[in-house]
């Protein structure tokens, strides 16, 4: 029998790229799973829950919701945990604005994406941390991404610093948890093939085609990081290189030049 069976996941942004990934990893574990999109995804979720079910034979649950609206990861949480226990949670949910610098942003997506990326995850983060220290048991994947480790990051103003809080937050709350018996994970992929930079207003990727993985292997490397309870994930060499070299970046003009290069509309 697999131990994993009779526990839950709950997996936001589910619909497509790393959320659909890891939706199918979980139930070839035999993990039921609440899976979320936002309401213009309503249908793909659907989709993918009905190939779920079928091919793998879990129980999904599935809510569009808008977690840019204050208030709504409370509401997903209640709606989830009113047809059962949340044992793995994985905050996959963001959007970005690339290629432009912040006084260029249509008004009010900061404040839209602030809210995904950065308020929605921690309230949602911090209800499942409360019931799981209180089971003693529990992993927690936040999906951050190489670029909130670099400081300054050109044309990426808004996106790089809300991945840097997830980095930050994840990299405490793992501490904070230590000898609870739940664990939590970041994952920081680099460019990554799925609907990301169509999203973000970025067509034209051809620069960044060198440094790009799939969703699949990405997926697959925070998958077994949480599982494993390792406090960070950063695949690929290229990536985890980045990293490293930002650290003796000779200057932030340097920094910020460099990083823009690809990105730059």
């Amino acid at each position: 029998m697999n131990s994993r069976a009779n526990s839950r996941a709950l997996v936001t942004g589910a619909s497509s790229g790393l959320g659909e990934q890891f939706s199918h990893l979980f139930a070839a574990d035999g993990i039921d799973l609440a899976i979320t999109s936002s309401p213009r995804s309503a249908a793909r979720i659907e989709e993918l829950a009905g190939v779920l079910r079928t091919r793998y034979g879990v129980g999904v649950q599935t809510i569009s919701v808008d977690l840019a609206t204050p208030g709504s990861a409370a509401e997903l949480y209640g709606e989830v945990v009113a047809k059962g226990s949340i044992d793995y949670l994985v905050n996959n949910a963001a959007f970005g604005i690339v290629g432009i610098p912040l006084q260029q942003y249509p008004p009010g997506e900061l404040a839209r994406m602030v809210q995904v990326n950065v308020a929605s995850l921690a309230e949602l983060t911090e209800a499942c941390v409360r019931d799981m220290v209180a089971r003693g048991s529990g992993k927690i994947l936040n999906v951050s991404s190489i670029s909130g480790y670099v400081v300054p990051h050109g044309v990426e103003c808004g996106y790089a610093a809300s991945k840097a809080f997830v980095v930050s937050f994840s990299e405490c709350l793992a501490q904070d948890l230590k000898g609870t018996g739940v664990t939590c994970t970041h994952l920081a992929p680099g460019p990554t093939r799925t609907e990301f930079f169509d999203t973000a207003g970025l067509s034209d990727i051809r620069r960044l085609e060198p440094m790009m993985m799939d969703a699949e292997t990405v997926a697959r490397a925070g998958y077994a990081a949480m599982m494993a309870g390792k406090p960070a994930c950063i695949p690929g060499v290229v990536n985890k290189l980045m990293r490293t070299t930002m650290r003796f970046a000779p200057s932030r003009n340097f920094t910020a030049w460099a990083s823009g290069l690809a990105v730059r509309r």
